[in-house]
């Protein structure tokens, strides 16, 4: 039987390898900012963290510079590269097995909705979610809590109520999860610095797929 009535899981660096995609994009956008000598490892830290915070707050641009960077960066990653991904090994067969449970999964991204559910559509997925929550194009709804929060209320479901688990890589994820109350487990095959998921406690840290499914009691 599963361990929770809910999962909640993140998708770059969870469920997809996505990096190269958003790399490129990353790097076709960085001439609106006068910023193209950012190496591949600065560029990975935006992995995670919403794009207002690492701009305007760790680089101190300002929302002009946010906005023309983002349609700039969009206009590439919604031209195709957002499908510049793989799956990492297991998960597929993961969530085909919680989809045939009882439990409901929930998508909970920082990724804008339309293009989460395209890629989770490209990679055959998108039938065992029961909600698809991100954030929307205007950047409302970026931090995790609220992501969180929202794809609850897409179930009807409240985290009071239920035992419900956040899945991610990046601390964002665990601190999300934590928020709300929730168990919170780091996968460690995503893109978080090394020490980050430690740094912020989640209840488990897994190695793998299969460590993943004991913590859920998927077998």
């Amino acid at each position: 039987m599963p361990t929770y009535d809910v999962i909640l899981i993140d998708l770059d660096g969870t469920i997809t390898d996505s990096i190269p995609g958003i790399l490129r994009c990353l790097r076709e956008a960085l001439p609106t900012l006068d910023m193209q000598d950012l190496t591949d490892e600065e560029l990975q830290t935006w992995l995670g963290p919403p794009l207002r915070v690492t701009l305007l707050e760790r680089y101190g641009r300002s929302e002009e510079d946010l906005d023309r960077f983002v349609q700039e960066y969009r206009a590439h990653y919604f031209g195709g590269g957002e499908y510049e991904f793989t799956l990492f090994p297991g998960i597929p067969e993961l969530l085909t097995d919680v989809a045939a449970s009882d439990t409901a999964l929930v998508l909970a991204t920082a990724k804008p909705i339309e293009s989460a559910t395209r890629v989770l559509t490209r990679a055959g997925l998108v039938d065992c979610f029961d909600a698809i929550s991100g954030t929307e194009l205007d950047l409302m709804r970026q931090d995790k809590p609220s992501v969180i929060h929202h794809g609850m209320t897409l179930l009807g479901r409240s985290v009071d109520d239920v035992r419900a688990v956040m899945i991610g890589d990046r601390k964002e994820d665990i601190l999300g999860g934590q928020h709300h109350g929730m168990t919170s487990v780091g996968v460690a095959w995503g893109y978080a610095d090394e020490g980050e998921l430690e740094s912020v406690d989640p209840d488990h840290i897994v190695a793998n797929v299969d460590e993943l499914r004991d913590v859920l009691g998927i077998s």
